[in-house]
């Protein structure tokens, strides 16, 4: 095959799958949040990452996601380069209570979709004597271990929904506020719209891709669907080890010599940005810290 270089700025790709059923709920309201992880980068220099995360909620399914993913959603556009900072952090969509006493996560990481389950476990929060006001909220405190890491958490009762950012939820009201006890990670809550938008999901995507003689055509992404433990042991695998911080892709074969192309577009700071059937391919990576252990 024909290896081909892909400019994305001139070639408008749009991500389609089943749009008549993917309708999962209507939301209600939609929280974001900034999510803020420190760690370091491949010098070994404290960074501090930091992106915006919107949960949508309705009466059955929450699904938190990257912003701008929820924000391509509303406008119906895409651009690779408002994937890169989820696919830097290692952030996926989640969709809580779906199916119902269910997680069903989807994530990116090169060079392939996974889409996992897993059950719906409650945290088990200990109300704490602690108060703070957050984002104008007058808010009490609470501490929950949860698959490894010990939560302190802020939530107010002004808001009567037990919601959360990621996988964090069951509070007598909205989280406001979350930290883990080491203070790798945080959750804060930085904006609050009441609105009624789609809450979609898709088995798959329907990707654009050059097929090696000046064309292109359309084809079908699925995930690779795995138990939730599974991935998570992967993912510690591969992004835990050292080699990952000198060459991101050291685990998976070379886009060009397996795919044949690889598309790339560039950030507003004119950084390029690669990648495989939309699926990102992290630049300058940083140490990989989990969310669960």
């Amino acid at each position: 095959m024909k290896k081909i270089l892909v400019t994305m700025m001139t070639l408008a790709l749009t991500i389609a799958a089943q749009a008549q059923r993917d309708t999962i709920g209507v939301s209600q309201f939609t929280a974001i949040y900034r999510y803020e992880c420190k760690t370091m980068d491949a010098e070994g220099k404290s960074v501090t990452d930091s992106m915006l995360i919107a949960v949508q909620v309705s009466n059955g399914v929450t699904k938190s996601f990257p912003y701008e993913e929820y924000d391509r959603q509303k406008k119906g556009r895409f651009r690779i380069v408002d994937g890169y900072q989820a696919a830097h952090m290692h952030m996926g969509t989640f969709f809580m209570n779906y199916p119902e006493g269910r997680i069903t996560a989807q994530e990116m990481l090169y060079p392939y979709r996974y889409q996992t389950d897993e059950t719906l476990d409650k945290q088990k929060w200990v109300l704490t004597d602690a108060q703070d006001s957050i984002f104008g909220y007058a808010c009490q405190s609470a501490k929950a271990k949860y698959h490894g890491l010990t939560w302190n958490a802020y939530y107010t009762e002004d808001i009567p929904s037990s919601i959360g950012p990621w996988k964090l939820g069951g509070l007598p009201g909205i989280i406001t506020k979350a930290t883990d006890a080491r203070g790798i990670h945080t959750f804060t809550l930085c904006g609050l719209l009441k609105e009624e938008q789609p809450i979609v999901f898709a088995e798959y995507v329907t990707w654009i891709v050059p097929d090696g003689r000046g064309k292109f055509v359309s084809q079908r992404v699925d995930y690779q669907k795995m138990k939730a433990s599974k991935f998570l042991a992967y993912k510690k695998k591969v992004l835990g080890n050292s080699r990952y911080l000198q060459n991101p892709t050291y685990y998976a074969p070379d886009p060009m010599e397996t795919f044949g192309y690889v598309e790339t577009s560039y950030n507003s700071a004119g950084d390029n940005v690669r990648s495989v059937a939309g699926v990102v391919i992290v630049s300058n990576p940083h140490q990989y810290q989990p969310l669960e252990q």
